[in-house]
């Protein structure tokens, strides 16, 4: 996998953005651009080439296609698939980094993507990017300005969570905890149980709540409720779904729950939240 690199002063020029939602076996075209591509898959798995390298990007992972290369679906999507994109250019080429990104000093650069990695938080980028979106379809925003910054937001929190990949929280926890905690992130939207979550990564579910409770202070159900929590946020921020939608979306099985524990953890009820975040109330 490639790490890349740019350094530019200037903001990234924004060109359009979108949210492409397909049912069942898309393939991806076959382009060659002159603009830099971010996807960032919200469900599903897109199966995507880019200057030879296959790679199949499910929900809470991104792919950065590099202006001047190549990029091809290589297979059909199995079933619905889900994603936000935006193209946009920079100033200054993206370049590879040397030693995966770590030689270069900080200052040098103004952002540092993997061409393929998962979201250390899949909400936050989904917010970031659902921003992006708000202010692109817009009739008039008072300065253009405002979607090379929100752009710029949202390279730069990819940025920021690559270099904290492998010496921040994750380095301080067991490969099996970084296991369950990325596999929670990327399914919490379906009704898992803890015995899921352990059966994926093939680790006894009593041993694997234990370590995780060690390791991180949470038990595995406090932290796949936060992560749910967390989802339900941006979904709320959208407007789009009602508070009884957002639940079962975020794989709650009860409403009178969920509500529950939003209350606990964010100190306000979803509604008032969603009210507040639109300012309704």
């Amino acid at each position: 996998m490639e790490i890349f690199y740019c350094r530019d002063t200037n903001l990234p020029e924004f060109f359009i953005c979108g949210n492409l939602i397909s049912e069942d076996g898309l393939v991806h075209c076959r382009r060659n651009f002159d603009c830099n591509v971010l996807i960032f898959v919200l469900e599903g798995t897109l199966h995507i080439t880019q200057a030879e390298r296959p790679f199949a990007v499910s929900a809470g992972q991104y792919v950065f296609l590099r202006a001047g290369e190549e990029h091809y679906g290589h297979k059909a999507a199995d079933g619905k698939l889900s994603y936000m994109w935006v193209h946009f250019r920079n100033s200054a080429p993206w370049e590879t980094a040397p030693d995966n990104g770590k030689g270069l000093p900080p200052g040098t650069f103004s952002c540092m993507l993997p061409e393929c990695a998962a979201a250390a938080s899949p909400q936050r980028v989904r917010l970031l990017f659902q921003q992006l979106m708000g202010f692109s379809r817009q009739e008039q925003l008072y300065t253009e300005t405002m979607l090379s910054c929100s752009l710029s937001l949202l390279l730069m929190e990819l940025t920021q969570e690559y270099l904290d990949g492998g010496k921040g929280r994750q380095a301080s926890v067991s490969p099996a905890v970084s296991a369950a905690a990325e596999w929670a992130r990327s399914n919490c939207h379906r009704q898992i149980t803890i015995h899921d979550i352990a059966g994926a990564i093939h680790y006894n579910a009593e041993y694997l709540s234990a370590l995780f409770k060690k390791e991180t202070g949470l038990s595995l159900l406090q932290y796949l409720n936060r992560t749910r929590i967390e989802l339900s946020k941006s979904l709320l921020a959208g407007n789009a779904i009602s508070v009884k939608e957002t639940a079962y979306s975020c794989g709650f099985t009860d409403e009178k729950y969920f509500m529950k524990i939003f209350k606990r953890l964010e100190g306000v009820t979803p509604c008032q939240y969603k009210n507040a975040f639109h300012k309704k109330a």
